[in-house]
């Protein structure tokens, strides 16, 4: 797609959004707080009936268990199916936590260490440092989003469709420090959330596995959680129960993926009554955003976590290793990035840290075209609340972009309630 067109698909998207913003219909108020699960049902039935996000599932894990799995709305609009249990979406960035357990699994095998420097796993991460004195980017760096790195180039393009073959991770990796590999602040100082450092991460992972990604992940973290409906690609089954992605016409964030993308149109399926409904589709880069699967699923993954590292007497990870990913020196304080807009968020290693008032609280978010995701986990309440939209737009946590219903808002109801 050529500027000139992006420009004018740009502006047409700008003009709709305008317009829905002064004469469309509005999506429900959210409540200030729910009493009950009643209530918030009533406000989930109204949100999927106006369509923002179409369709939703939600999971709470509480004291080990499964407390809650429901679905609302429509998981494919135009073909009329319904949302379940069953329903699998993207996890999109919530993705890098996976990615992160993986790191810190072969940390604890010994297979590495996160204190290592990067080039000593993978000999073509060459950077460009700010000084001469400058601290080497290290494993624990690209955990916490303090690498320095800049983020990755024309990201929406960056996805294959259904049936068709993931690119190399490393030839991805080799291509994003080719095209800049300045950093843009020393290692260390700070925190500026990227999807590259996963990009670089995940290909670790496979130098040091010598499995794929994808295969290391499956076989050391989502079978041994049970986790039968999660991977990175579409089993049959899963195909049948996936939610469709969808984005209204009116958005600004179609504005910004027409300017930004050379194949905008490529996965969209059909357009009906104002919406884009999307074909199945894959992110390239498969340890920054490529898991799929149920909500019920993600809730096991959330068990886990929450109960040390281990789930009906499978471990994936050791208590302490469970605790050194959130722990002070590992943290860092957020710069600009995604995440600037969570005042008062620190990056662990993966996991978002940012306390709910008094309450401790870990947590992370995932969008991209089509979806949008949350995870947040209160520790010291063994309480996990898992949350998936087919929608980009019901992501949306800036005011300029954000739309009346949000998955920050439906999962700090939830959150609130006394499971």
């Amino acid at each position: 797609m050529n500027t000139l067109k992006k420009a004018g698909k740009a502006i047409r998207f700008l003009l709709v959004t305008i317009g829905s913003a002064l004469f469309g219909r509005k999506g429900p108020k959210p409540p200030q707080k729910v009493n009950s699960i009643a209530e918030l049902e009533a406000y989930l039935n109204k949100v999927v009936e106006y369509g923002a996000p179409p369709c939703l599932s939600l999971a709470v894990a509480k004291d080990g268990a499964i407390v809650y799995n429901k679905a609302f709305g429509l998981a494919d609009g135009p073909s009329k199916v319904d949302a379940t249990p069953e329903t699998v979406y993207h996890w999109m960035s919530q993705s890098k936590i996976v990615t992160a357990i993986a790191i810190v699994q072969l940390h604890e095998r010994g297979s590495l260490n996160i204190h290592d420097e990067v080039n000593k796993h993978l000999p073509f991460f060459k950077v460009q440092y700010p000084s001469d004195g400058s601290e080497k980017v290290t494993i624990q760096h690209l955990l916490n989003h303090s690498s320095g790195l800049p983020d990755l180039q024309g990201q929406f393009d960056m996805f294959h469709m259904e049936g068709e073959s993931p690119p190399a991770q490393a030839a991805l990796a080799k291509k994003a420090l080719a095209d800049d590999s300045k950093l843009k602040f020393e290692p260390g100082s700070r925190g500026s959330y990227i999807n590259t450092g996963s990009l670089v991460l995940s290909v670790i992972v496979e130098t040091v596995s010598d499995q794929s990604f994808s295969d290391y992940v499956v076989e050391h973290i989502f079978r041994p959680l049970g986790m039968e409906h999660t991977g990175y690609g579409y089993s049959e089954e899963m195909l049948r129960h996936a939610a469709a992605g969808s984005q209204p016409n009116a958005s600004i964030l179609n504005v910004i993926m027409a300017l930004g993308s050379n194949r905008f149109d490529d996965p969209i399926r059909e357009t009906v009554d104002g919406r884009m409904w999307y074909k199945p589709f894959h992110l390239d880069f498969t340890g920054v955003g490529g898991v799929i699967g149920t909500a019920s699923d993600a809730a096991r993954f959330v068990m886990a976590f929450l109960n040390g590292g281990e789930l009906d007497g499978a471990r994936i990870l050791s208590p302490e290793s469970v605790a050194m990913m959130t722990r002070e020196e590992n943290m860092v304080e957020v710069g600009p990035g995604p995440t600037w807009v969570y005042k008062g968020l620190k990056h662990g290693l993966g996991w978002w840290i940012w306390p709910d008032g008094e309450r401790l609280r870990f947590m992370h978010t995932g969008g991209g075209p089509g979806f949008a995701t949350i995870m947040q986990l209160y520790p010291e309440e063994r309480l996990g609340v898992v949350l998936f939209g087919n929608e980009f737009a019901f992501g949306g946590a800036i005011p300029v972009v954000a739309p009346t219903v949000s998955r920050d808002v439906i999962a700090h109801l939830v959150s609130s309630l006394d499971w």
